[in-house]
């Protein structure tokens, strides 16, 4: 787990360098790392408009222990004490889930989260209707 502090421009291509590290780390193919860089860096340009600011943290996510199924995930804190002026709707199409949690007591979080799929596992093979 990373935590990444927010305030300019320069911390938000390090956020981004930072995601697309693990991303390439667990194994994401070009398209996702991009993807995961992407979403990170335009969460974060957003948030430096600001005066609040926030912060982010980047880490890795494993459905459970038998799986080998590996994420990311990242939390964007908007350290803003009222309704979130962030629109963070457009990335529900880039990644696989997406939550704005808003508290106006202790700021405003968008969480989300990127799963890199193995391989297909089948148990049993699978017939068509009237094949068996």
């Amino acid at each position: 787990m990373e935590m990444l502090h927010i305030r300019d421009w320069t911390d938000a291509i390090h956020a981004r360098q930072r995601g697309r590290e693990l991303a390439a780390k667990l194994g994401f193919g070009l398209v996702d790392q991009t993807i995961v860089a992407y979403t990170i860096s335009e969460l974060a340009l957003k948030l430096i408009q600001f005066p609040e600011k926030g912060h982010m943290v980047i880490r890795k996510l494993q459905r459970s222990k038998e799986e080998s199924d590996t994420g990311i995930e990242v939390r964007m804190y908007e350290h803003y004490r009222g309704k979130s002026r962030l629109n963070s709707f457009w990335a529900e199409q880039l990644v696989d889930d997406l939550e704005l949690i808003l508290d106006p007591s202790r700021g405003n979080v968008v969480l989300f989260r990127k799963w890199r799929l193995g391989p297909l596992r089948v148990g049993s093979p699978i017939y068509a209707a009237g094949e068996e």
